[in-house]
């Protein structure tokens, strides 16, 4: 089988490039998962702190390695990083999964006697109803191509529109 690093147009995954960046995409958020619930363990168990606060340190740590692997691996994105067209974007949608997975752990907690298997598997349940969601706004928002982006605004003088109210007929 071909290592997803070499899918080349020759294999099966080179003639589906959305495969092979949906099987990174899955790497990537399984060592996100890795990160955040051995955190969660250590800060319940290790630690002795509330499920709350500990799921809170564990989706923020379990972001940083996501946020980085997804860049790099899954988008091929090189270079510095844009605070407002990746940065920002990839964080306000950790917030919605940490604001989503803080309620289903505050829940699990006061339903299963702050079992620790259960938290996690709160909090691992909550990103996955997140996952389709943020594969398409990552593949198709945050680190798409910037070739991609101008091509999609070039009209047919090689002229960009960014807006769409600035899209008029071409002055004669």
């Amino acid at each position: 089988m071909p290592s997803l690093a070499d899918a080349g147009p020759d294999t099966a995954l080179g003639r589906r490039p959305w495969i092979a960046k949906l099987a990174k995409y899955s790497a990537a958020s399984l060592a996100g998962v890795v990160t955040s619930t051995s955190t969660l363990f250590l800060m319940l168990e290790v630690f002795d702190v509330a499920p709350v606060p500990s799921n809170i340190a564990a989706v923020t740590v379990g972001a940083v390695p996501n946020y980085l692997i997804n860049r790099a691996w899954t988008f091929n994105k090189r270079g510095a990083h844009s605070f407002t067209r990746e940065v920002l974007p990839f964080w306000g949608m950790a917030i919605l999964g940490l604001i989503i997975s803080t309620f289903a752990v505050a829940w699990a907690a006061g339903r299963y006697d702050e079992n620790t298997l259960i938290l996690m598997m709160a909090n691992v349940g909550s990103f996955g109803l997140l996952w389709v969601g943020r594969f398409f706004i990552l593949d198709r928002l945050l680190f798409k191509p910037l070739a991609d982006i101008l091509e999609e605004h070039e009209d047919a003088e090689g002229h960009f529109h960014l807006h769409a109210d600035q899209v008029d007929e071409p002055s004669r």
